[in-house]
């Protein structure tokens, strides 16, 4: 087992490197496999030759094992850290919030092209092993669709596409998942917008499993970060934790409660039963944002908005990884989550924006 993570990981980073075409590490010394992996995403040109090279190692690497080269097949004692986890509180609702009233607009058939969208690793090829890849703890960007500990896969976490059309007044949201939706449940569904692109968060809608193919209002919430402390000191990137951040504090829109009635809906996809559909008005976005960028997530383990992001809340040993071989195995803190890169509309990115997808 140790000869073929070793094999793997060396595969794997020469991989890496050739697609980079450069030299990682220098006097910081050597990557760690998480690293080299988002070093790697970062300078693949498409998605597709991500997860072909990552196929390519995985398969050479057993291979080689298998080619009776005396691997060490001893079984090697990983200790890992006890997670700790602070009460988790939730946001505050704004003491402005006006009652549900009636309905003035609603989302129609969602028609043509979409403008911009977004595609995530899909978990399920390696399910049963218990393991995934694509998880990027140093970049906020989670691919943990499992449960805490033992890892059973969970694959209506596992987002693999996010389409966004944008019409006059709604913006469309498709999220699609690795498998059929359940008929209920308790995650959570969402998107994160940033609107002005320097990769901290500044709005987060979210949304329990929809019920039906028909638009509702049901259980959808719009939450902001007023003050500003997504992201830590260090956007997108992890910073120690630190305490007294509160996430996104205030609560805007609550099932139809709040200055627009109309503001965010949500369904389950009537053209496809593994996926659901958002739609929010020009209004959220606002007249002076000329664009952003946005992201989606699925989450149904911390639920916790008061410690987003959540790679500034807890330490990378605490949080696990599901990286086979990784010291940091299995995942423990964050888990049954899964939040993709960042897409953009709006505007033409520099291609430096933070969380930007490659």
């Amino acid at each position: 087992m140790r000869k073929t993570i070793m094999i793997w990981a060396a595969v794997m980073l020469l991989f890496i490197l050739g697609l980079v075409g450069c030299n990682y590490g220098g006097e910081s010394g050597p990557l760690t496999l998480e690293e080299a992996v988002h070093a790697g995403v970062q300078a693949t040109l498409t998605k597709e030759a991500w997860l072909d090279g990552v196929e390519f190692a995985r398969k050479t690497a057993i291979a080689a094992e298998n080619s009776g080269s005396g691997a060490d097949t001893a079984d090697q004692n990983i200790s890992t850290p006890t997670p700790t986890i602070r009460p988790t509180q939730e946001a505050s609702p704004t003491p402005t919030l006006k009652p549900a009233s009636e309905h003035v607009v609603f989302p129609g058939t969602i028609k043509g092209w979409v403008d911009t969208f977004l595609v995530d690793y899909n978990s399920i090829d390696y399910a049963d092993e218990h393991i995934t890849y694509g998880d990027q703890f140093k970049a906020n960007i989670f691919e943990r669709p499992f449960t805490a500990d033992d890892m059973i896969y969970q694959s209506s976490i596992d987002i693999i596409r996010v389409n966004l059309k944008v019409s006059p007044i709604w913006t469309y949201a498709i999220l699609y998942f690795a498998e059929e939706l359940p008929a209920s449940g308790t995650m959570k569904y969402g998107l994160e917008i940033d609107l002005d692109e320097n990769g901290r968060g500044d709005l987060l809608i979210q949304t329990g499993m929809p019920a039906s193919i028909d638009w509702s209002v049901k259980d959808v919430q719009v939450y902001q970060d007023l003050d500003g402390d997504i992201g830590g000191l260090s956007p997108m990137v992890n910073d120690d934790p630190e305490e007294g951040s509160n996430g996104y504090e205030v609560l805007l829109f609550d099932s139809g409660e709040g200055e627009d009635p109309d503001l965010v809906w949500v369904r389950r996809n009537p053209d496809s039963p593994s996926s659901i559909q958002i739609a929010y008005k020009a209004e959220l976005i606002g007249p002076k944002a000329t664009g952003y960028m946005w992201s989606a997530w699925a989450d149904d383990g911390l639920q916790a908005l008061d410690l987003r992001d959540y790679n500034d809340r807890f330490t990378e040993e605490s949080a696990g990884s599901p990286y086979p071989g990784s010291p940091l195995y299995p995942i423990k803190s964050i888990y049954l989550f899964d939040s993709t890169c960042r897409s953009y509309y709006g505007f033409k990115p520099s291609g430096n924006e933070a969380g930007l997808c490659p």
